[in-house]
């Protein structure tokens, strides 16, 4: 519930939701009431349940897909999976969403896998079936092997999802800082906020350290997405917020 604090209280206008596992479950009812911005983020990765039950190359026997992408990724590139299956889970992701009554306003995925050559065809597909206007393209500021490669998918991306009349930002922030936002860091990311539409990734919300090992500190972040020092901050930087379906 840390993320409708977030949104309540601070400065969050947009969520994307894991439609796997139980959290969904729990949470769809009060999400749908605060009326914020509710994408898709796509998950085949992080030891989460497929809904659709075991896929071959991506899952153990059990239905669970692998710890990270590093285990992924390689899979993926070498076509060491079972394609339909993964199309039929991701699909059946969004639906759960549709189904629930969410109008989806943006897609994405867990750990940007919706970058990797292969998953473009299904990304458009998903967006255009669904009528998502947004897909996000994550950028890096680092220009280390790892922010090199992530930029190099992104361009790619961007540049085929353009053709094909889905929306893009023009910049996407907090992808370096992923799980560690402070409000310091937060102010240093304002600051570089330049005219356009500008995403900001976060992942607010309640400690979840007893379930997920990634070292994420959502407390923090929540924190500063609801400080009063953030919001006299944005209004001094003369920054607009706005979501998905407020953009036309």
């Amino acid at each position: 519930m840390g993320i409708l604090k977030a949104r309540e209280r601070g400065i969050v206008s947009a969520v994307s939701v894991v439609s796997v596992g139980s959290y969904f479950k729990m949470g769809w009812a009060a999400l749908k009431r605060s009326g914020v911005d509710v994408g898709i983020h796509l998950t085949f990765v992080g030891r989460e349940k497929a809904l659709t039950g075991p896929i071959r190359g991506l899952t153990d026997a059990n239905g669970l897909f692998l710890k990270d992408k590093m285990h992924v990724i390689p899979r993926i590139i070498l076509k060491a999976y079972d394609r339909k299956a993964l199309e039929k889970e991701l699909y059946t992701q969004a639906h759960c969403l549709a189904d629930a009554g969410f109008t989806i306003t943006h897609i994405n995925s867990h750990q940007h896998l919706h970058l990797l050559p292969g998953m473009t065809q299904i990304v458009v597909g998903i967006a255009k079936h669904f009528n998502i206007p947004w897909v996000r393209i994550p950028q890096s500021n680092i220009w280390d092997v790892k922010g090199f490669g992530l930029n190099i998918l992104s361009h790619r991306l961007r540049r085929i999802l353009a053709r094909s009349g889905l929306c893009l930002t023009d910049r996407c922030m907090g992808f370096n800082y992923s799980g560690h936002i402070n409000q310091t860091i937060l102010i240093q990311l304002l600051n570089e906020v330049k005219p356009g539409i500008t995403e900001l990734i976060m992942h607010p919300g309640l400690d979840a350290s007893h379930l997920y090992d990634w070292g994420f500190n959502w407390q923090e972040e929540l924190n500063a997405l609801t400080s009063n020092t953030i919001l006299q901050h944005i209004e001094k930087l003369g920054i607009q917020l706005t979501n998905y379906s407020g953009i036309t």
